[in-house]
């Protein structure tokens, strides 16, 4: 079985290069390998090819076979390292909490939890804008909000 560690040494190494970084990496029992990955502007097709080539120029298949997939990290998919925080500073964002209730809001900071520029509605069309700090041991999820206009 291919070393997930391994895999993730090699695509490291080329993710840097390209100005790009690794958000996931998934080794299945049967050699499935899975690469997610992100950069500042987004991930083009050819960057995914790119990465694709430069493992398989690394990891024999007549040693030990392998299907790999590489792709963008997703839109609507979780955050899960800090550069995806800081790619999206200024964004909206959806935080989801472990106690199950949900926050919109502006993503202004990331350090240990996020900070959050809120619209509280006061009245009818009227809007306070508030922060709030929400720590990283209450968020089970954050997500970029998409607005679907």
């Amino acid at each position: 079985m291919i070393l997930k560690e391994e895999i993730r040494l090699v695509a490291n190494k080329k993710a840097l290069e390209m100005g790009c970084y690794i958000v996931d990496l998934k080794v299945s029992t049967n050699n499935q390998i899975t690469i997610f990955f992100d950069k500042k502007e987004g991930i083009l097709i050819d960057d995914c090819s790119e990465l694709s080539k430069y493992i398989e120029e690394n990891f024999d298949r007549d040693i030990e076979d392998y299907e790999l997939t590489v792709c963008s990290a997703g839109l609507e998919s979780p955050f899960l390292v800090k550069e995806q925080y800081e790619k999206n500073i200024g964004k909206e964002v959806k935080v989801l909490m472990k106690n199950g209730q949900s926050v919109e809001g502006i993503l202004l900071e990331h350090e240990d939890g996020v900070v959050i520029e809120k619209n509280n509605k006061i009245k009818k069309n009227t809007f306070m804008k508030s922060e709030m700090a929400i720590s990283a041991n209450e968020i089970k999820e954050v997500k970029l909000k998409i607005n679907y206009k």
